[in-house]
């Protein structure tokens, strides 16, 4: 039975009993930073009012049709996540909202970047339909970097001005996403300012992605109409960005880890507005074992932020960003999106309410969540007919030593310029030295280009081939490997397969996952798809694959993410980043 905004009223005043009591419960309060107990009314969809405590007894009665007993137990708002990229769970959107839902997520503003490289504008549509009537709210930010840069790598399309001026008008699209090309932004480069000057003209919010930028080209990123950043490295960094009034996500992802930084930020200036959060890429076992939204605040509360302000963070700060007035927060008139949990420190959680309805209960999804837009299963794989000789390094000389660059992995995710120094034999380099790994990129989007081979060196592979069609940001096809046989049948596996992971040694597949839907993600539940993951981890490590923070799984997603510096990899070439230019793969002389 479906209520009106009288009844609500006339609950709140007490004319009407509640549907929904929670009585005894230790309530955050997300304006003043308070924990006290309260009795919390619902009718509807809304908190009706709230009942707070003095000498044990509420400051009034409150009857409802249910009522639940919660001492002892935190009631907090819904949790907002300011930016995320569903694809890295590698499930669609209602097997993500069934996922992130036991967290305490409610609001998810997604960027489907990735498979808006893979497959364009077809493929945001299909993740705006497919999140829709989900009792997560997704809201969508339209990718603007597709390709990330252009020139230096090919994906499935490219966003102009006028495709994002199209696609803002989408349903639930709330803004443009990351504006990732942030030289050309700063530097004004037409495509990059016309992206930007759409959003100004929505009235939508413009997205950034600004790592270690300072001073002027800081202050010409805001200008430009840009003012929210989730890649600040350091507390000097997210300092004067709070302070020139750019919004802060903290980010607790599976690759980076910034709650330390944002705490060591807060005690210096603790006074902040400017804070919110996001979990922006977490790969499917990890969110089972260590949670989503809720792991962000966990976090924060153990570097130091009071749980109350770590919470208002990822509630109440989102609503503001994304204009959710009636989101956010526990207290009359909002929207009873709400869970609960027995202790702020571990922020488990046990109950989740939606809309007054309770979705969660000890823990366990207790209504069934599924799309009536089927998964877009096709498969995006298109690459040319390969051979092993294709994966092998052609020299410029018959015999002799030539001198390679190569990209050199860093413990911190980033890539430094390195040289090596090999043997050719009969116009050939069949075999490296230890510690170094043949790597390519093929080209999937139907290039039917001929790969190009560099070099790789501290990935740890000691053996055979891995392959992987998650590459951000194009999605391209990487291969690292010992020794063409392996990398060219690990490259027919996820040809045959649609995309996804593969393992190979000695001639044999050792671990696949199949990621069939767009070469990203998997339409089954997370619990299923976290298990082939972390099997593919083991025997990954088994194998050597150790890249700093990164589990062996996204080990090399981001070779080729022509972004981050100091060189990658592209389906084109070897790129420097800094100059955002191709480089040669020889050393000349």
């Amino acid at each position: 039975m479906m209520y009106t905004r009288e009844h609500i009223v006339a609950a709140a005043r007490g004319d009407e009993e509640m549907d929904l009591v929670i009585r005894e419960v230790n309530l955050v309060n997300v304006f003043t930073a308070e924990i006290y107990k309260a009795d919390i009314g619902v009718k509807e969809d809304r908190f009706a009012a709230i009942a707070t405590y003095k000498d044990n007894e509420p400051s009034f009665q409150m009857i409802g049709k249910e009522e639940m007993e919660a001492k002892g137990k935190y009631a907090i708002p819904g949790l907002i996540d300011c930016h995320v990229h569903i694809e890295s769970t590698m499930i669609p959107p209602d097997m993500f909202a069934r996922a992130v839902l036991r967290h305490g997520t409610t609001v998810a503003v997604i960027d489907p970047h990735e498979i808006g490289n893979v497959m364009g504008m077809e493929g945001v549509k299909y993740m705006i339909e497919a999140s829709k009537d989900l009792p997560v709210e997704i809201l969508t930010t339209i990718p603007s970097c597709v390709p990330a840069v252009p020139n230096l790598e090919t994906a499935g399309a490219e966003f102009h001005p006028k495709d994002i001026e199209t696609m803002l008008h989408l349903p639930n699209v709330v803004g443009i996403a990351e504006l990732m090309d942030y030289v050309g932004v700063i530097k004004q480069h037409p495509r990059m300012a016309g992206i930007v000057q759409k959003g100004l003209d929505a009235g939508v919010r413009n997205e950034g992605h600004l790592p270690r930028v300072y001073g002027r080209d800081l202050a010409a990123y805001l200008a430009a109409g840009v003012n929210s950043d989730h890649e600040s490295r350091s507390t000097d960094e997210i300092l004067e960005k709070l302070r020139a009034g750019m919004l802060i996500y903290i980010r607790e992802s599976s690759i980076s880890q910034f709650a330390a930084i944002a705490a060591e930020a807060w005690r210096e200036v603790p006074h902040i507005s400017n804070i919110a959060m996001c979990t922006d890429d977490i790969e499917p076992n990890d969110m089972l074992k260590n949670g989503q939204m809720n792991r962000v605040v966990r976090r924060c509360i153990e570097e130091g932020i009071p749980a109350p302000l770590a919470i208002r963070y990822a509630s109440l700060n989102g609503a503001i960003r994304y204009g959710l007035n009636d989101r956010g927060a526990i207290a009359a008139g909002y929207r009873a999106d709400f869970s609960l949990v027995d202790s702020l420190d571990d922020m488990e959680i046990t109950d989740v309410f939606v809309e007054g309805k309770q979705m969660v209960r000890s823990g366990e999804l207790i209504e069934d969540i599924t799309s009536s837009v089927p998964p877009l299963l096709r498969n995006t794989v298109n690459i040319p007919e390969l051979t092993e000789e294709d994966l092998i390094i052609k020299a410029p000389i018959k015999d002799g030593i030539a001198t390679l660059h190569t990209m050199e992995m860093q413990l911190n995710g980033t890539t430094a310029k390195g040289k090596v120094d090999v043997e050719v034999k009969n116009g050939v380099i069949s075999k490296l030295p230890d510690n170094h790994a043949f790597v390519t990129v093929i080209g999937r989007h139907g290039q039917n280009k001929k790969p190009f081979v560099g070099v790789i060196e501290n990935s740890g592979l000691r053996e055979g081939a891995y392959a992987t069609t998650v590459a951000h940001d194009s999605h391209n096809l990487v291969v690292a490997g010992t020794n063409a046989q392996d990398m060219l049948l690990a490259i027919k596996q996820l040809e045959r397969s649609g995309g996804g992971l593969c393992l190979v040694k000695d001639g044999e597949v050792q671990a696949q996952v199949d990621l069939p839907l767009a070469g990203l993600m998997s339409p089954e539940p997370i619990e299923e798809i976290a298990v082939k993951v972390e099997r593919f981890n083991q025997v990954a490590k088994s194998m050597g694959v150790k890249v700093g923070r990164r589990a062996p799984a996204m080990a090399f997603s981001s070779l080729t993410l022509t972004v981050i510096p100091e060189i990658r990899i592209s389906d084109i070439g070897l790129v420097d980043v800094y100059k955002q230019e191709l480089m040669p793969l020889f050393v000349e002389e």
